[in-house]
């Protein structure tokens, strides 16, 4: 019986190390490998794997996790936080590990996008990331907002947030499953909102994995699930020639 459970242990361990090696698709969730450090995507840096539409992108920053502020074409944007007399406690850090994006929703609009390659046809795989709403530091004025992402044919909204005056919509955690239709297919995210008073979607924490096993991996919960049944084999026949 102990050779029969420690069998059991050993496939179920298996199992677990199987899923936690589940493949990551998505390059740069957390938006810290930059060409021109913080800035406006498409102008005066680029977030690697990303891309925004040309010829200056959409009026979308990449903000260092507890600073929130950039620099773009037009100068500097910052949001409003508890350091700079928000209506809120928020401390300027991102939902997750690494810096955020923020995206406007009501100028120059436009996706924040990634090309994601190597996905196999009815694989499901599951998607993740932090997202909040805020406004740009100098504006009053409520704002209703809201944050589409999108992969391949697959596309989802969140509930339209209503965002007082100098507030802030805290981090959420949106989470998942999408079966593949391609084997590439396009991840973006997209920021509605009116009336126009400087309103921003933030996302970071990207991340898009898959739990195929490797081949190896396989190999071996084969060989573990074989000495199971091999184990419960050999109880049965003690047990009938008892």
């Amino acid at each position: 019986m102990r050779k029969i459970i420690a069998t059991a242990a050993f496939a179920a361990a298996v199992c677990a190390a199987a899923s936690a090696g589940a493949t990551e698709f998505v390059t740069n969730g957390t938006f810290t490998s930059l060409t021109g450090g913080v800035g406006q995507l498409g102008f005066n840096t680029n977030a690697t794997g990303w891309s925004v539409p040309a010829p200056n992108g959409s009026y979308e920053f990449v903000m260092t996790n507890g600073t929130a502020g950039s620099n773009g074409e037009y100068g500097n944007v910052s949001l409003w936080t508890a350091a700079n007399g928000g209506a809120n406690t928020w401390d300027g850090l991102a939902g997750g590990p690494g810096n955020f994006v923020a995206l406007d929703g009501a100028f120059q609009d436009g996706a924040l996008s990634q090309t994601i390659n190597g996905l196999v046809v009815g694989q499901t795989y599951h998607l993740s990331f932090d997202y909040a709403f805020s406004q740009q530091f100098g504006f009053s004025g409520d704002t209703t907002q809201n944050l589409m992402v999108s992969l391949g044919g697959f596309s989802d909204t969140s509930p339209n947030y209503v965002i007082p005056n100098h507030s802030f919509q805290p981090w959420a955690t949106y989470n998942k499953d999408i079966v593949a239709t391609a084997t590439s297919e396009t991840l973006s995210f997209f920021s509605t909102a009116s009336p126009q008073l400087p309103p921003f979607a933030l996302v970071s924490n990207v991340s898009l994995t898959g739990g195929v096993p490797e081949p190896a991996t396989w190999a071996i919960m084969l060989l573990g699930f074989g000495g199971l049944g091999a184990a419960i084999r050999m109880r049965k026949r003690r047990l009938a020639e008892a």
